[in-house]
């Protein structure tokens, strides 16, 4: 099973719809479904026209700006309008790309040998990103 296509079929024309920031993580939920959405507890970024548009590390921070930035907001203004297109897993270090419409992208950067980085759930299948970079994935509560 390639998982980046069968998380993209799924996901293709959703838009995110909220971004929340949590004590340890950060949630990116995904169009209608409650159950569609991606965790991250590591490094990710926003990409758009190839250049760095967002990072989590900028969250409240000013850069010389009238306020800090709040990522919650500049990340759902960056993808809110976006349409997921497709979705790359890295083999070897497990990290993930999410292809939005209109050179788009949102990478988020598996750090650890040992933690968890993220997980993306869809109805009937959660895929999680293993220290290493390995994927543990889990079909309809079985672990495959």
């Amino acid at each position: 099973m390639d998982v980046g296509k069968t998380l993209a079929a799924h996901l293709a024309g959703h838009h995110v719809v909220t971004v929340t920031r949590r004590e340890y993580d950060w949630n990116f939920s995904f169009g209608d479904s409650a159950s569609s959405g991606l965790s991250a507890e590591c490094p990710w970024r926003i990409v758009v026209a190839n250049r760095i548009a967002l990072a989590s590390s900028d969250d409240g921070h000013q850069f010389g700006l009238t306020a800090p930035l709040d990522c919650e907001k500049v990340a759902l203004t960056l993808l809110g309008s976006q349409a997921v297109e497709r979705i790359s897993i890295r083999a070897d270090t497990g990290d993930i790309s999410i292809i939005f419409s209109d050179n788009v992208v949102m990478e988020v950067l598996n750090m650890s040998s040992g933690y968890e980085g993220w997980q993306i759930g869809i109805p009937g299948l959660t895929v999680i990103a293993t220290g290493g970079g390995e994927l543990a994935i889990f079909a309809r509560g079985q672990e495959r």
